[in-house]
């Protein structure tokens, strides 16, 4: 299968509490990418690709907020992902449970109590099963969850694409360490023009 036949975009962590400047962990500029992460969203459902997601999900007195301000607690408006990110027919996986039954039909959305994916029980068998040519994530932040994820995938054997204009890092210092680490455990880096450009030509779409 070519690279970009059937690419499944995972988004990481677009929550009200990390792209508004208003959430409680807000990733400074990050509301700036939100006509990106529309744009693939919909580019996604148009094309029928696979679509995977994750979303912090911590309780009051997480033990992660002993390193960060309380964010993304259950129930609460900065818990959501925006509404640019959610498509209409959608699946959470609780991160505690193990024999979910998973619709590849939907957006599989992963929830997760720490800054690893793999945290969540079903992450690991859910990439593992998810027909796809490689894996194509975006999202938040750089040097946390999106270089967990990337590292994790990489380390699980599977091909990774990073949307180079659709991550933001808290710090712009450390967000170019991981860009540096990822890209030395193997990943790629596009830009999401060059990523819609390569996708419709797989796919034979007209290219406007």
């Amino acid at each position: 299968m070519a690279i970009f036949e059937k690419p499944c975009l995972v988004d990481i962590d677009t929550q009200v509490d990390f792209v508004m400047p208003s959430g409680a962990l807000y990733v400074p500029g990050a509301e700036e990418l939100i006509p990106i992460w529309k744009q693939l969203t919909e580019f996604g459902l148009a094309n029928h690709l696979p679509m995977l997601a994750s979303v912090n999900c911590h309780r009051p007195g997480d033990p992660e907020f002993a390193d960060h301000p309380p964010h993304c607690i259950v129930g609460t408006p900065g818990q959501s992902k925006i509404p640019e990110t959610l498509a209409p027919r959608h699946q959470f996986i609780p991160y505690d449970k193990g024999d979910s039954t998973i619709d590849f039909q939907a957006q599989v959305i992963m929830e997760k109590p720490t800054s690893d994916i793999f945290s969540n029980k079903q992450a690991a068998p859910i990439f593992s099963t998810i027909p796809c040519s490689t894996f194509t994530v975006y999202g938040l932040a750089t040097e946390s969850c999106v270089r967990l994820l990337v590292l994790g995938l990489l380390l699980h054997g599977h091909r990774v694409h990073v949307i180079a204009d659709a991550i933001r890092a808290y710090d712009p210092a450390a967000g170019e360490r991981a860009l540096a680490e990822m890209a030395n455990a193997g990943a790629g880096f596009i830009q999401s023009a060059t990523f819609f450009e390569k996708v419709r030509g797989q796919l034979g779409i007209p290219i406007l």
